[in-house]
């Protein structure tokens, strides 16, 4: 075997040269220098405290999903309740006027009973005529009449609306933390700045403001949840 050792260095030397060649010409991984995407990677992670885990207090308005047991997701304790009346307040130039006193009326709300969007405008006689019209999309609760916004970060549960046949109907129904007087006080305070003659009665269980003028009638009616919630349907024509 000794007459093969002579050919044996020659043979490594041929075997490290290829091996050396091929290292150098493997094709070298190019790395990632795209600006916007390395920019975005070297950012710190940032969220709204707001919006961070189940909880959707930070939006007005929410929806499209199923169902669920445990909307709205409001805190267990009162805070998004001081934080809903201080942007009202806030929305109003930071004062409201508490209400009239509510007249009583009769002994059980239509509005409270109805099912549907469709069944709350039906119920209401400035209302019934469009309500066969009516199309679902929370945008239409984006499009309310200036002096009758949602109650600020209220959680809207269902919404539909009419431009249809000469209707401007939109009718929005949504869940609240503050008491139901918050949401009368509020609403009677923002129809009255914006010249729509208020009156604040009782329909059963519920507190109502209603009003309008020139072609544009309102009513706001407001309940309270046995979960501690206010439940609003807000109702306006014109």
């Amino acid at each position: 075997m000794d007459r093969f050792l002579p050919l044996l260095g020659p043979q490594l030397l041929g075997l490290c040269l290829l091996t050396a060649c091929g290292d150098a010409a493997a094709p070298e991984t190019t790395p990632l220098r795209d600006p916007a995407i390395m920019g975005a990677l070297s950012e710190p992670l940032q969220s709204d405290p707001d919006l961070v885990g189940p909880s959707r207090n930070a939006t007005m308005l929410s929806g499209g999903g199923p169902a669920e047991g445990g909307v709205p997701l409001f805190g267990l304790d009162d805070k998004e309740a001081v934080r809903a009346r201080d942007a009202a307040l806030a929305l109003l130039g930071g004062s409201i006027s508490a209400a009239p006193v509510a007249q009583g009326g009769p002994g059980k709300s239509a509005v409270a009973a109805a099912a549907t969007a469709a069944s709350v405008a039906a119920a209401l006689p400035f209302a019934a005529s469009c309500a066969s019209s009516l199309d679902y999309s929370f945008a239409w609760a984006a499009r309310l009449p200036a002096a009758l916004p949602i109650y600020p970060r209220a959680h809207a549960q269902e919404a539909g609306g009419s431009d249809a046949g000469g209707c401007r109907l939109r009718v929005v129904n949504f869940r609240t933390p503050v008491a139901v007087s918050d949401v009368i006080d509020f609403y009677h305070a923002s129809a009255a700045r914006g010249g729509l003659v208020p009156q604040a009665s009782k329909s059963g269980e519920d507190q109502v403001v209603t009003g309008g003028k020139a072609g544009l009638s309102f009513a706001v009616y407001a309940r309270r949840m046995s979960d501690g919630m206010t439940e609003v349907d807000l109702v306006t024509n014109g």
